[in-house]
């Protein structure tokens, strides 16, 4: 551990040296390299406080408090040619012992590769990412981690990848018809491991349509602070071959994967009353009902497995300054149906967030206030419904 702190401290103070006297912009410091390439370097951080009102003391029905790095980011992102370019990202998240889920005393302190691909553009239509990247089905997931509309994007949108929302593969995308039009298509690794009966890929495309102006970006936006009026409906679908076993004890009955998603996104600035946003999507993950078998594999439960639900979520943006910043409220609630959680078959979740955001330099640097409620359809003396209470900085440079 002392060896990584020790190694994240050098390369931050190569940064820092590598970044004196260099043009500072918008998206970090930029270095000019040979024949108009260039590399910019980001660093970008979510500071948490959070407070649980379960989970401490003798009967674990006293409140936990917590702080940690939800997210400390750097990443390089660089330029070759017009053509040609990469993106390498690194991430640490501090210990933290309050989960989406609950309380859990085992703390955990990551650093990882989070991204490393390489990019090629072969025209506005048709580009190219190679190497570790999101996995393109969820507009959820695609949505920046500094960019949402509220504090996070969605606890229980994710599919079953075991990286984070990441995999290794190559995916195209573009967009057509005056960038009304995007979409993505990926062959990526999926699911691999001892719990899987083949070690087949995870086929994925996504497409969206912007009826207003275009979101022609791979990465979405929680919310454009009222810089564009956007209406965006968009879809996708998943697939992957023998990715689970209904019995994994014997090694039996192995299931496909697959997956789909439906999601809508409105944002409109409405001159001198501010700005509306409004977005909703639906998702179901299948394993063709590998939960019913003896002993499934353990991909085909929890929050990440087989399941289906929709999130609702609402934003508005106020159109004054309030002291140096300017104020966004915000609403949104969820609904899943999950095939087994914490080994209760058929469980439901209703969760709903509130909360406010303070930009003081747009998403550069912000404060948000949320307030979060958790509601099981089924407790247990180890499942419980909660309330929580967020704090987050956020600084982006």
């Amino acid at each position: 551990m002392m060896i990584i702190r020790l190694s994240c401290l050098m390369f931050l103070a190569l940064v820092l040296t590598l970044s004196a006297g260099v043009r500072s912009t918008y998206a970090g410091a930029t270095i000019p390299m040979p024949e108009n390439g260039r590399l910019t370097l980001n660093f970008e951080s979510q500071f948490y406080i959070e407070t649980i009102d379960t989970g401490s003391g003798p009967n674990e029905d006293k409140p936990t408090s917590d702080m940690y790095f939800r997210r400390n980011r750097l990443s390089l992102i660089g330029r070759v040619t017009d053509k040609v370019g990469f993106y390498y990202a690194i991430e640490h998240q501090g210990d933290r012992s309050i989960k989406e889920d609950g309380v859990d005393g085992s703390k955990t302190n990551i650093f990882t590769v989070l991204d490393s691909y390489v990019k090629l553009k072969f025209n506005d239509a048709f580009r190219l990412r190679v190497g570790l990247q999101k996995d393109p089905l969820v507009r959820e997931h695609n949505e920046g981690c500094f960019f949402p509309l509220s504090i996070d994007r969605s606890y229980y949108v994710y599919t079953s990848i075991p990286r984070r929302s990441r995999d290794f593969g190559v995916m195209a995308w573009g967009n057509l018809w005056q960038k009304k039009i995007q979409y993505k298509a990926s062959i990526m690794e999926g699911i691999e491991g001892q719990d899987t009966p083949g070690s087949s890929f995870r086929y994925t495309g996504r497409v969206h349509l912007s009826l207003l102006s275009p979101e022609s970006l791979p990465l979405y936006f929680g919310t454009y602070l009222g810089r564009k009026k956007t209406l965006t409906i968009g879809a996708g679908y998943q697939m992957e071959s023998d990715a689970a076993y209904g019995n994994q004890t014997l090694m039996a009955l192995p299931k496909d994967y697959k997956a789909y998603t439906y999601d809508i996104y409105f944002e409109y600035p409405f001159e001198d009353m501010g700005t509306l946003t409004l977005s909703a999507a639906f998702l179901k993950t299948d394993f063709d009902n590998a939960y019913f078998g003896a002993d499934p594999s353990a991909s085909t439960t929890g929050m990440d497995g087989e399941k289906n639900g929709y999130y609702v979520k609402g934003g508005y943006l106020l159109p004054w300054k309030l002291g140096p910043g300017k104020v966004q409220a915000f609403v949104r609630n969820e609904k899943w149906n999950f095939a087994q959680l914490d080994g209760i078959d058929g469980q439901v979740i209703n969760w709903t967030g509130l909360g406010l955001n303070y930009y003081f330099r747009g998403h550069n640097l912000r404060v948000t206030f949320e307030y979060d409620m958790t509601d099981y359809e089924k407790e247990s003396p180890e499942v419980v419904d909660f309330n929580s209470v967020k704090t987050m900085l956020q600084f982006r440079l």
